[in-house]
């Protein structure tokens, strides 16, 4: 069961880079489903007495296919003209635009249709990433229609004027909570740097003074650790559900504190790791395996936000939380979740960037406890006021030092030494393993009791045997036993016996009547 769960793991995770890096891999869900069955029927015939559990196993993963490849087709951009005419385009907003290191906005928006330098409309489909000159955060939701032109070497789109045609009641409402929030966080907090930070790690939202936070963590290869993701969240699910247990019982407990949770993910909006962490939280309330959970969220955030998968968020995520669970069915070793983590997100850096940070390995355990006080006291210092805001301004500083002492300790490492990396941490995983069964098997024999039973097959008494069959052999150290005056202290047997072990005889002047 362990390797079933361990071999389906690691097929969504084969899964998702294949649809987040090659689409046409997972774009032939009829092929591969006729030849799924036809694997499938085969197995069946050679393991007869495993078919279900091989029919389950093969409808999983082919519904794991033909989800990602559906989220994968939604997201591959689609114009109606060729790219080097389109002058115009309108989607909606699928996530907040994030801040860039040129004071504008990166925004993902889902398309509806384009227009060509002609003047001729046309329907399109799927994402692009568009760079829009506005100082205000959009909120996801919005309609947006952008005049600009597409750059045929990053496939961004460069947007020259912005008009917003549709903003929601709820977007609405999220941005001005968001904005009270924010001079909240200034008003109570005096320290730039520390402002940036706290708004970081509650909000989601960077200004320009955090980038030189971000890039001393990005150095150490902890930038994940202040970008905000499920360990954020998990943070005020562990501080509502703490609250409710104790006033509403552990059932009901852990059902109310998914509220405030439920209402924080709505107010930042729907990133993928929160949605992932949320929705991970929600099914593990179910009577399921945390593995069915984690399928089950799987399934449902890419049926219900499939612009996510286009989300380099998304990778990293359920990369690193699929690496998580399948660190449990492995042989323990310090460090033993950050290294597995690094294994299972290093393709996605390779990938994009042409080198990953193995640095990440040493400073993660360290700053991650120093991450989860500077939410703490920022949460405090938003409730209660500046006092707890001096407190994360010392927090601060001592992540910031942290950082800028280290940074210089960078191990930058392409495709060549991930395979090392791949290679030295195999080789630690058997070796653990051979050893902590060799020490289990000994420490078995060690501790064999010594007691040695013999029970026969059957206890019914043979006519040729005269009841031999029917003794019971035990060996065991016991001790001598006295026997009282006037007990009888002879060995009962079987009563059909006429040997020394079962004859009954006993004290005969027990038996004999009076003379």
């Amino acid at each position: 069961m362990q390797a079933y769960h361990a071999a389906l793991l690691l097929l969504s995770l084969v899964g998702l880079y294949m649809a987040s890096f090659s689409v046409a891999l997972v774009a032939y869900p009829l092929p591969i489903g006729l030849l799924g069955a036809l694997i499938t029927f085969s197995l069946m015939q050679t393991c007869k007495t495993k078919r279900i559990s091989i029919v389950l196993l093969s409808l999983v993963l082919y519904c794991l296919y033909a989800v990602l490849g559906w989220a994968g087709g939604v997201n591959q951009p689609s114009y109606g003209y060729p790219v080097q005419h389109i002058t115009e385009i309108e989607g909606t907003l699928v996530e907040d635009s994030l801040l860039t290191r040129s004071n504008k906005q990166l925004a993902r928006i889902a398309l509806s249709c384009c227009t060509s330098k002609e003047g001729y409309r046309a329907t399109c489909k799927g994402t692009v990433s568009a760079l829009i000159a506005v100082d205000e955060v959009l909120a996801s939701g919005s309609q947006l229609r952008m005049k600009g032109h597409l750059d045929l070497q990053s496939g961004l789109f460069i947007a020259d004027s912005l008009q917003v045609m549709y903003l929601s009641m709820l977007a609405r409402l999220r941005l001005y909570f968001l904005r009270l929030l924010s001079a909240r966080i200034q008003q109570v907090i005096a320290d730039e740097a520390t402002q940036n930070l706290a708004t970081m790690l509650l909000l989601g939202q960077t200004g320009q003074a955090g980038f030189l936070l971000k890039d001393v963590s990005l150095a150490c290869g902890c930038s994940h650790l202040l970008a905000l993701s499920g360990m954020h969240l998990h943070f005020f699910l562990s501080l509502s559900s703490r609250i409710s247990i104790v006033l509403f019982g552990r059932f009901w407990g852990k059902r109310v504190g998914s509220i405030p949770a439920i209402l924080y993910v709505v107010l930042v909006g729907p990133k993928p790791s929160l949605v992932r962490a949320l929705g991970m939280h929600l099914c593990s309330l179910l009577p399921i395996s945390r593995i069915a959970a984690f399928q089950l969220t799987f399934f449902l955030q890419l049926l219900l936000f499939p612009y996510s998968l286009s989300s380099l968020a998304c990778l990293y995520s359920w990369a690193a939380y699929s690496m998580l669970l399948l660190a449990a069915f492995l042989p323990k070793f310090p460090l033993q979740n950050t290294a597995i983590i690094i294994a299972g997100t290093g393709p996605a850096s390779l990938l994009m960037n042409g080198s990953c940070n193995l640095a990440g390995l040493f400073f993660s355990p360290i700053l991650t406890p120093v991450i989860n006080v500077a939410m703490a006291f920022s949460f405090l210092s938003l409730v209660f006021g500046s006092f707890f805001g001096k407190i994360l301004t010392l927090v601060q500083d001592l992540l910031q030092r942290v950082l800028s002492t280290n940074q210089g300790y960078a191990m930058q490492v392409g495709l060549l030494g991930y395979g090392v990396y791949i290679l030295v941490l195999l080789t630690c995983l058997v070796s653990i393993g051979y050893a902590t069964k060799a020490v289990q098997k000994r420490r078995r024999s060690h501790y064999e009791l010594d007691i040695r039973i013999r029970l026969p097959d059957s206890n019914h008494c043979s006519a040729q045997g005269r009841g031999a069959l029917d003794v019971q052999e035990i060996w065991s150290e016991l001790p001598d036993l006295p026997s009282s005056e006037g007990e009888d202290s002879s060995t009962i047997g079987c009563p059909t016996g006429t040997d020394g072990l079962g004859s009954g005889t006993g004290d005969r002047s027990d038996h004999q009547p009076a003379s």
